[in-house]
């Protein structure tokens, strides 16, 4: 299966060109899924249909849907609270549960509750759609989320680490004494665990690991996955889109293509367009200097807003050299 994001500065396009490709690649004959990921969805303004979250048939081989991100953060805080409760069991009387709301606000909740959204979406799509097509949030959020996989991963090895030093040294006390070593926690003895297979807490970080290098794979593997990052030709989208290039690189996470949209034609334009032109100019000059040995293509900006499958389809035919 392919795995497809568009990402770029908001505004650019990224709806448009995204939807253009699951188009074309639905035409084709492959079973095309395009999913919105951005909180400020118009994916389905563009398709001229009412999207949810549940895939909707859109035409012959085409399935759209839009992400409700208050709902996928509400079921991530639910499922993080639901396993640390499962790992911590044996401090139940400390009432975790003030703790766990103030997750809510914690720094990260949006960029890993969409991550595993896209690992939900990518496991079920396998098994029904050939073709599986992102539309991410403005560049910021998309980077971020990319990236936290790599950062959590450090995170989470440290922390196996040093989970083993604390079993390690309870396994010791357990031999010396002939006991597990015990805890009093609100008047009450637990046991506490001493080896990894017994140890809640080593189990679940194990998990989230195995988690975390299935999504790095995700992101990293050429063959499934292509990142296509949409500008227009000016001076700030471009700038833009070479610093979320440079970070997502430096991760090893594959850039495929880079479609500028809405470019202005060289002759023909009015008077008051030649300033607006010379701009272009420039911000093509620094695509060419700036994304050598990536394939570009140029959109023309077009005398019709390009909404509902048909004109898309006429959008869709300047982005043909990516459809393969």
């Amino acid at each position: 299966m392919e795995v497809h994001f568009f990402v770029g500065k908001g505004g650019v396009g990224k709806t448009t060109s995204s939807v253009a490709f699951a188009v074309a690649k639905s035409l084709r004959g492959f079973k095309t899924l395009i999913v919105s990921l951005d909180p400020a969805h118009n994916l389905g303004d563009v398709l001229c249909v009412q999207l949810g979250e549940e895939p909707k048939k859109v035409r012959d081989n085409l399935w759209a849907s839009e992400v409700d991100f208050d709902a996928v953060i509400a079921r991530h805080l639910k499922s993080l609270a639901d396993r640390i409760k499962d790992a911590y069991a044996y401090l139940r009387v400390l009432n975790l549960d003030k703790y766990i709301d103030t997750l809510r606000y914690s720094p990260g909740v949006e960029e890993y509750a969409v991550l595993e959204k896209i690992s939900e979406i990518v496991r079920s799509a396998s098994r029904t759609y050939d073709v599986v097509v992102f539309d991410t949030p403005p560049t910021g959020l998309t980077v971020r989320m990319m990236i936290l996989p790599f950062v959590n991963k450090m995170w989470l090895e440290k922390l196996i680490e040093l989970r083993k030093a604390i079993l390690n040294r309870r396994a010791m006390v357990a031999r010396m004494t002939g006991e597990k070593p015990v805890a009093v926690i609100g008047g009450r003895e637990e046991k506490l665990a001493v080896s990894e297979e017994e140890d809640p807490v080593m189990k679940e970080l194990k998990k989230m690991l195995a988690e975390n290098e299935e999504i790095i794979h995700l992101f990293r593997d050429p063959s499934t996955t292509s990142v296509h990052v949409v500008v227009n030709p000016e001076t700030l989208p471009v700038l833009e889109a070479e610093r979320a290039c440079a970070v997502l690189k430096k991760f090893g996470i594959p850039i495929k293509s880079l479609i500028v949209n809405k470019v202005l034609p060289e002759h023909g334009i009015s008077e008051d367009l030649r300033a607006k032109l010379e701009d272009q100019r420039r911000a093509l000059g620094m695509i060419e200097e700036k994304f050598r040995g990536l394939k570009v293509v140029y959109v023309p900006i077009l005398p019709f807003e390009p909404r509902g499958v048909d004109k898309i389809l006429e959008y869709a035919k300047h982005i043909e050299p990516l459809v393969g």
